[in-house]
């Protein structure tokens, strides 16, 4: 189809079937109640109304084609980091008593990082937390650990992972998954899931997970917590991280499996 005959096409599609099509898109708000998005009537025949109209459908249409575009990107876009489910892990773990093999039966889904570039030492500080840590200082580049002590609340944990070779492990979870999120945000793959751990061992039911994977740099940031998802974000956008060099020797424990679970990972 030529270009011109493209856009024709699109001018005779109603504003209605414009801002329906944007609303599932998630690139318009809702036409309903409290909607600032007004659909002109066919009675209002002014110049000024008729241009607007114009005006107004020309906005929807970009917006639309725009957010297909969007769309088609992420979809095409290769993730290093991959969530996958499980119905139980094998491999080795452990390094206490040497690498031994091991079979987590329990394991619901693993995330695996993938990246060609060599990794990198990082530090990170929280400028923000919701609540003071039991373990680390707010402000201060470390590690953060809240927790009651009996593992029943762990509000949040904020980790980072520093000379592991993180390729080629799978990092599982006991967790069943209620929502996994992946995007790409300030330059870092994001992943967020909810896990629901009702039957389990743990103290809680539900699980909030934020991974931050920059694969030019090679490292990962691991914030979790029962507190909500929108806390967990709220400390990643505060996080103030420092890459340093390149990482000259890793350290290899010889697992492919690690865990994430919240307090055991």
């Amino acid at each position: 189809m030529k270009n011109e005959d493209l856009l024709r096409a699109l001018g005779e599609i109603d504003d209605e079937t414009i801002v329906r099509a944007g609303e599932r898109l998630g690139v318009l708000p809702n036409s309903g109640e409290g909607s600032s998005i007004i659909l002109f009537k066919e009675e209002e025949n002014t110049v000024n109304s008729k241009k607007i109209r114009k005006l107004s459908k020309t906005a929807l249409i970009a917006a639309v084609i725009a957010a297909v575009l969007a769309v088609t990107a992420l979809a095409a876009m290769v993730l290093g980091t991959k969530v996958q489910p499980t119905d139980g892990l094998e491999g080795s773990w452990g390094t206490v008593n040497g690498n031994k093999a091991v079979t987590f039966e329990n394991a619901k889904l693993f995330v695996t990082f993938d990246s060609d570039k060599p990794r990198h030492e990082y530090q990170f500080k929280a400028n923000w937390l919701p609540s003071e840590p039991t373990c680390g200082s707010l402000g201060v580049y470390t590690d953060y650990i809240s927790d009651d002590g009996e593992g029943s609340i762990i509000p949040y944990v904020v980790n980072s992972y520093n000379k592991i070779n993180i390729q080629g492990i799978r990092y599982c979870f006991e967790g069943k998954e209620k929502e996994v999120r992946q995007d790409i945000w300030n330059g870092y793959e994001r992943t967020e899931l909810a896990l629901d751990y009702a039957g389990t061992p743990y103290g809680y039911d539900i699980v909030n997970y934020l991974l931050l994977f920059q694969p030019e740099d090679n490292y990962l940031v691991y914030i979790a917590g029962t507190n909500s998802m929108d806390d967990l974000e709220k400390i990643a956008e505060n996080l103030e991280i420092r890459v340093g060099n390149e990482i000259d020797e890793l350290y290899d424990a010889g697992d492919d499996i690690g865990l994430l679970d919240l307090g055991r990972g």
